[in-house]
């Protein structure tokens, strides 16, 4: 595995609410040689920046925000690109306060929630297509203290644009269509587009290969603090 995909990135830092999400790349290089990685990031309004890194062997390591060429308000993915085999994993954590991490650092929270995380593996390859089993949007409801959210994250590392549809497969089958610049990650938010409290496979067909990936976040039902949320690979299926 020399070439990854790990497509949900948030630097985020809101002054105003001490709220928010920093993150780590993590990579293991099993082998007795040292691995040299090129680092693509990937944005949603700009051309893609690269810089290096180095895996040891026989060792994993980290890498994270404050040593990247980014800065607060920024949403990515990111391609690595190894000279030798590798295993990769993405961390990215939710806070209020403000991505610091002392003991007594501060925080709005009336709750004094202070963090959760999401981690995810790799992706390994590029497709066509891909599936998503697991799509709900909660709200409104009585009967339930939390309400969910979701996001659809495509990348399209390619030098053309991607037209990818998204077929929604309740009973029925809806579609979206949506258009993935070359060399951008495209992100969209899924609670302007799905039925709410309905559970739905999704299936993504595209033009070009892509990655895709989603996110979903569990905020409780009075207030805007997160409680849970994660980010999970598509499963994709041949190329066409």
């Amino acid at each position: 595995m020399t070439t990854h995909y790990l497509i949900y990135h948030n630097f985020l830092q809101d002054e105003q609410r001490l709220y928010g999400e920093y993150g780590h790349l993590l990579v293991f290089n099993p082998g007795p040689v040292d691995a040299d990685l090129k680092v693509t990031l990937f944005f949603e309004d700009r051309e893609p920046h690269t810089f290096q890194l180095k895996a040891p062997a026989g060792q994993s390591s980290e890498s994270n925000y404050g040593k990247w060429p980014i800065k607060p308000g920024m949403q990515f993915a990111l391609q690595v690109e190894s000279t030798r085999p590798v295993a990769c994993q993405s961390t990215v954590g939710w806070n209020v306060t403000l991505n610091s991490y002392l003991p007594n650092a501060r925080t709005k929270s009336p709750q004094g929630l202070r963090e959760c995380a999401l981690s995810y593996m790799s992706i390994t390859q590029l497709s066509k297509d891909w599936y998503l089993p697991d799509g709900i949007v909660i709200d409104m409801r009585e009967d339930i203290y939390v309400r969910e959210s979701e996001w659809a994250l495509m990348l399209n590392p390619g030098d053309q644009p991607a037209e990818v549809t998204l077929a929604l497969h309740y009973q029925t089958v809806e579609e979206y269509h949506v258009t993935v610049p070359a060399r951008r990650l495209k992100v969209v938010y899924m609670d302007d587009i799905a039925r709410r409290n309905t559970h739905y496979g999704v299936h993504f067909i595209s033009s070009e290969p892509i990655a895709a990936q989603w996110k979903r976040q569990v905020a409780w039902y009075d207030r805007d603090e997160v409680m849970a949320y994660w980010s999970v690979p598509c499963v994709p299926g041949p190329l066409k």
